[in-house]
């Protein structure tokens, strides 16, 4: 497999857990994981990217990472920090104003090793579950086919045109959650993502939003997998306001 696609088995030993957007509110997650009674000696625990930024405590996304239950995706955020050039005053500005300001002010020895960390996150994985096959990618999945999304991500980078275009609906794309008619993804029996905030854990077709806007003060929320339970913690207002939240 790419790089840029993983493929975890099924877990014989324990649950599985798939959270929204972190943003840097790992205290509320080990909340949320202290809710669950989380025992990381047999549950796994998957991100659906966006793990930093916003939020307080960005700077300890490569500990969590280095955890051997604790899987992610690369979401829109990660990319702009693997992206950002202090040169490009456009981008620089538009980083700073997505919650990146932490990233823009690390030396460069340390920002190296946060982009080392992000670029080895996939952009999709899928997980093997008694329901049948789970894809996990931050935004949507482009052309709702996850066989053809996986075959993409197997062909050779670096990234051409198209390849830019793949990346961007992978990260951003808000068409599903913006109410664009389509089609469920064929090859998954469920796609988890994020990146668009919820005011509560919402499926469109059989795409799960699981992004229910904690950094702006309202809830993080992660799926268990074999029950399909939703459980969330409060998160108390970071000052970003909830006009991204939607209904």
């Amino acid at each position: 497999m790419s790089e840029l696609f993983a493929s975890m088995p099924a877990n014989q030993a324990g649950r599985d857990f798939v959270v929204g957007d972190v943003h840097g509110c790992f205290t509320e997650l080990r909340q949320l994981l202290e809710q669950v009674v989380f025992d990381g000696s047999r549950d796994r625990l998957f991100s659906v990217g966006d793990l930093v930024d916003r939020g307080p405590e960005s700077r300890q996304v490569l500990e969590w990472l280095a955890k051997p239950w604790f899987y992610a995706v690369r979401g829109n955020h990660e990319q702009m920090a693997l992206e950002f050039d202090l040169a490009q005053t456009d981008a620089c500005e538009r980083y700073l104003n997505n919650g990146g300001g932490w990233f823009i002010c690390l030396d460069e020895k340390d920002k190296q090793a946060y982009r080392t960390a992000f670029l080895r996150l996939p952009l999709a994985m899928e997980v093997v579950s008694e329901h049948g096959l789970i894809g996990l990618l931050h935004a949507d999945c482009p052309l709702d086919d996850w066989n053809l999304l996986r075959q993409q991500l197997a062909l050779p980078t670096p990234w051409g045109e198209e390849g830019g275009k793949l990346l961007r609906q992978i990260t951003w794309c808000r068409l599903r959650a913006k109410g664009m008619v389509r089609k469920p993804v064929v090859g998954v029996y469920m796609l988890c993502v994020g990146h668009t905030p919820q005011r509560q854990v919402r499926q469109i077709d059989n795409v799960w939003y699981l992004d229910t806007g904690g950094v702006y003060g309202r809830q993080l929320s992660m799926l268990q997998l074999d029950t399909m339970q939703t459980h969330s913690v409060n998160v108390a207002d970071k000052g970003y306001g909830t006009d991204m939240l939607e209904s």
